[in-house]
Formats: structure tokens, C-alpha cells, sequence
């Protein structure tokens, strides 16, 4: 998979007023750009899932902590019964 690194700064205090941990703010960061690119339709929730690094349940339960409505239809539903059945 071809990939690109991103940098960027954030101030100490911001990191320090916003509760996130020094130590895991790479992971924390990819995460919330996780949730927000799932939030805005950008990406499916799988693809979500993958790039924030959490299983289906601990990002649904991240995003009921959030109030951000998981987008999964009836067609949703059916294109992952078909990959079972495909299995």
C-alpha cells in the first residue's frame, strides 16, 4: 500500500488543554482524522476503522461517545450479507 507521511506542528499547551498524551498523539491524531473523514462521508466505516487502527465495535462505541451517526443502510446491510454468504 502506498502511503504519505504527514507532519505538521501543534503547540505543547493546546496537546496539554485538550487531554491528549504526548507519547500517543501520532495515534490519537489519525484517529480523530479518522472519525472526521468517516463523519463527513469522505470514507466508508470500514476504511475508517482501518485507518484509526480500532476494531468496528470500539469505533462505533467511540462515535455513540461522540453523537456522531453511524451511516449504514439497508444496501449497506445487503453488500455485507453478500461477502458472507462469498466467503
Amino acid at each position: 500500500m502506498n502511503v504519505i507521511q504527514v507532519n505538521f506542528e501543534l503547540p505543547v499547551f493546546l496537546i496539554h488543554q485538550i487531554g491528549l498524551d504526548t507519547k500517543t498523539i501520532n495515534d490519537e491524531v489519525k484517529r480523530m482524522f479518522a472519525l472526521f473523514l468517516y463523519e463527513h462521508q469522505y470514507i466508508s466505516l470500514g476504511k475508517a476503522c482501518e485507518l484509526s487502527g480500532f476494531s468496528l465495535w470500539e469505533f462505533t462505541e467511540m462515535n455513540q461517545q461522540l453523537n456522531i451517526e453511524i451511516a449504514y443502510t439497508d444496501d449497506d446491510l445487503q453488500d455485507d450479507l453478500t461477502r458472507l454468504v462469498d466467503v
